[in-house]
């Protein structure tokens, strides 16, 4: 399940709301030995937006699992999809 609200208070609309209408979008590419995933959050309201990538070819190792959402920390998802308007598959 997505958050309720963007994180660390960033609604642009009223901060006493309880909810936002926030959607998730996951992709990945993979092209030769580069892969690359991206997850972004988004307020279809008030605008708010936050983008998180991970890239296979960076110098530091990965510390998380890119296959997870960094916003609810659910995985399973398909790229191209909604997590925050569906079940994980």
């Amino acid at each position: 399940m997505p958050p309720r609200k963007p994180p660390r208070g960033q609604c642009q609309i009223e901060d006493g709301r309880e909810a936002c209408p926030l959607r998730c979008r996951f992709n990945r590419f993979t092209r030769d030995d580069l892969s690359i995933w991206s997850w972004e959050l988004r307020c279809v309201d008030c605008g708010y937006r936050e983008t998180v990538a991970y890239r296979s070819d960076d110098e530091e190792p990965l510390a998380t699992d890119p296959e997870i959402c960094p916003f609810c920390l659910v995985g399973g998802w398909e790229p191209g999809r909604d997590p925050c308007a569906e079940e994980p598959g």
